[in-house]
């Protein structure tokens, strides 16, 4: 329970910085760039940012018990559960 505590963390950390970087893309391209971003170049940016800003808080979840693998695939996955919840609410919203 306690290693995905941390990768949610780790998740919601990443979150406001894909979401940035997708929202650029709505504002140049459409909503219809949103979901594309948001599963390949926004999730890119957002773990681009942290390896290179942010590289001394996988320490903090190493110490924890939580690989940097995993990290990786878990917030991935739950990028692209957020994904397909954002289409289902736009979905039946039309």
């Amino acid at each position: 329970m306690r290693k995905l505590s941390n990768i949610f963390e780790f998740y919601k950390t990443t979150l406001p910085y894909n979401l940035l970087f997708c929202g650029i893309a709505v504002f140049l391209g459409g909503f219809d760039y949103f979901f594309i971003f948001f599963l390949s170049f926004g999730f890119l940016a957002s773990i681009g940012y942290k390896e290179f800003y942010r590289k001394s808080d996988y320490l903090f979840y190493i110490n924890n018990g939580v690989s940097k693998i995993q990290l990786l695939v878990f917030s991935y996955l739950m990028t692209f559960c957020t994904a397909v919840l954002f289409g289902l609410i736009i979905f039946l919203k039309k």
